[in-house]
């Protein structure tokens, strides 16, 4: 039997969501508790769990489509069997009168396109820039600028559809003239996450997740070679790779109280987080001599991805040390003793 999935009322105060990325297309199965969908406000955004195992027929408001509380966002069919908890619905009528039916995602869109919105323009350098909690964490995972993001939420807040898939490569990439100063090797290495996972689960609450303790024992890696390299993560402060020998509380210390001021970065770090995304491989930043990307967790394994320039590391040089950080991920202990 078809089901229709509602937008949900995530809080009191909530009228209406966005619907920032589907996590399941049509016709793909799901098990009961799969996230089928993140939803945006202003303030958060949520992963919306489907209630039965089912399968996704069809999808009616796609990425960022704002549609108010009980507006279905698509259908779905439940698995012969399966036990459907019962679609929270919209707040119910007031004393005053029945609540109004929730409108239609195309009738939503018509009204919005009838009214005339003032132009956004993307924050200036050094300008604030305002954007939803998942728009930031998108656009640190994807290595995004957000200064240079035009926003559509309202006065022109950035939203998570609008945080482009990839970073702009820098322009001296695609200059001919610094063709040869742009040179880079790349290297990509698929290593098991077991290690890590126990580690992770060794740790007091809030001292981060896998990607944090990847970056750790990057910077405690690269400290053997470069031991004054500073070292960043997404929009990050720089800190130096000599500060993580004094232990993973102190890294966390020292990049808390970090400052954007010091030395130009010359590791600079980028996590895929939870999802499909098995390959993360960002391009480096200006004046960067390393990008690390790591991606998400697929079966127990991560994949590394290394750019280094050309320039600065040897191709030997690059190679041995993704083997060492490799060797690093499989047995912590090798760097932690």
């Amino acid at each position: 039997m078809t089901q229709v999935l509602a937008m949900p009322k995530l809080g009191l105060t909530m009228t209406e969501g966005q619907v920032a990325e589907w996590r399941r297309a049509p016709g793909e199965a799901f098990a009961a508790g799969d996230v089928l969908l993140v939803i945006e406000t202003d303030k958060i955004a949520n992963d919306v769990e489907a209630p039965a195992a089912g399968r996704l027929t069809d999808v009616l408001v796609e990425p960022g489509q704002t549609v108010p509380v009980g507006a279905p966002l698509a259908h779905w069919e439940a698995v012969e069997g399966a036990a459907v908890a019962t679609t929270p619905q919209a707040p119910p009528a007031s004393d005053t009168g029945a609540a109004p039916a929730p409108a239609p995602a195309a009738a939503v869109e018509t009204a919005a396109a009838a009214e005339p919105v003032p132009a956004a323009t993307p924050a200036a350098v050094g300008q604030r820039v305002v954007a939803t909690p998942y728009a930031r964490r998108l656009a640190r995972e994807r290595g995004v600028e957000l200064n240079g993001v035009i926003g559509s939420g309202p006065n022109g807040r950035i939203r998570a559809a609008d945080v482009p898939e990839h970073a702009a490569l820098p322009q001296a990439v695609a200059s001919p003239a610094t063709a040869t100063a742009s040179a880079e090797h790349f290297l990509v290495a698929d290593v098991s996450a077991r290690a890590l996972l126990e580690w992770r689960a060794r740790l007091p609450a809030g001292q981060g997740g896998l990607g944090s303790l990847v970056f750790y024992l990057a910077a405690r890696t690269l400290m053997a070679r470069r031991p004054q390299a500073m070292c960043a993560a997404g929009d990050g402060a720089p800190v130096s790779a000599t500060q993580a020998s004094q232990g993973l509380a102190a890294w966390r210390a020292a990049q808390a109280g970090a400052t954007s001021d010091g030395p130009a970065v010359q590791l600079w770090f980028a996590s895929a987080g939870r999802g499909p995304l098995r390959l993360l491989a960002p391009a480096r930043p200006a004046g960067c001599a390393l990008a690390l990307g790591v991606g998400s967790l697929v079966d127990d394994c991560l994949t590394l991805a290394l750019r280094a320039d050309a320039a600065v590391w040897s191709s030997v040089e690059a190679a041995d040390f993704l083997v060492q950080l490799h060797a690093a991920l499989e047995d912590p202990r090798r760097v932690l003793l």
